[in-house]
């Protein structure tokens, strides 16, 4: 997620300069928030940008911005519900424009298994983006609530109108395996599972794959692949 840097208001807010500092301590405050967000400090954060939130004369700008780093931290901290609380206040105060906020949404309604609306968000993210060839990060998003909705063909449609913008995104080798198994396509689908294993090792991103990797591992040893490729 975009997020702002810090700004010189944190001055007013260290020294407790109150006179002639006005909105800028509270925006500082927020300014805090949102940087303890983006360093993945995400406990840290939430606090934070509470303590910001409760600030009066904050704009509206201001208050969206802080609302959507805080469903970032929230999402990241498994807290749903919260997540997507806090992203459609932002909504209210300042509807979305640009198509990352979009798939920000777009993650926290999967997340809490709204998988249509998930891909609501999604198909606004493509018309926000614009552009002439589709980006991985909404084809991406876009086949993984195609995915949760059993559409698994265009699920596999989608990931694949991704590939030539970021061929080298492992995650999508991934899900796009997981599609064409769940169509019977067994052979695709260990080709994708085989890539997505080659490119976190080639690209030594194993220790990072989290959740996925487990069942990755699993996949490689189901399609007789885990000899030849040990992560």
């Amino acid at each position: 997620m975009e997020v702002a840097g810090l700004r010189a208001g944190w001055v007013c807010a260290w020294l407790l300069l109150a006179a002639g500092c006005g909105n800028d301590v509270a925006e500082a405050l927020c300014d805090g928030g949102t940087r303890l967000a983006r360093e993945g400090r995400h406990e840290e954060a939430v606090p934070a940008i509470a303590k910001c939130l409760g600030q009066t004369g904050l704009s509206d700008m201001t208050r969206a911005h802080a609302l959507q780093s805080r469903a970032w931290s929230h999402s990241n901290l498994s807290q749903h519900a919260l997540a997507l609380a806090d992203q459609e206040a932002a909504f209210k105060l300042r509807p979305a424009k640009d198509h990352r906020e979009f798939i920000n949404y777009a993650v926290y309604l999967r997340q809490a298994g709204r998988h249509d609306q998930s891909l609501y968000a999604v198909l606004s993210a493509e018309r926000a983006e614009g552009g002439s060839r589709p980006s991985m990060m909404t084809q991406y998003h876009k086949g993984w609530a195609l995915s949760g909705l059993g559409r698994y063909k265009e699920a596999v449609e989608a990931f694949t109108e991704g590939i030539p913008a970021q061929p080298d995104y492992a995650y999508v080798y991934w899900r796009r395996g997981l599609a064409h198994e769940a169509l019977g396509n067994k052979e695709l689908a260990a080709r994708d599972f085989e890539r997505c294993a080659q490119l976190l090792i080639d690209k030594r991103e194993v220790a990072a794959a989290g959740e996925v990797l487990p069942a990755l591992r699993e996949k490689l040893a189901q399609y007789g692949l885990d000899k030849r490729l040990p992560i």
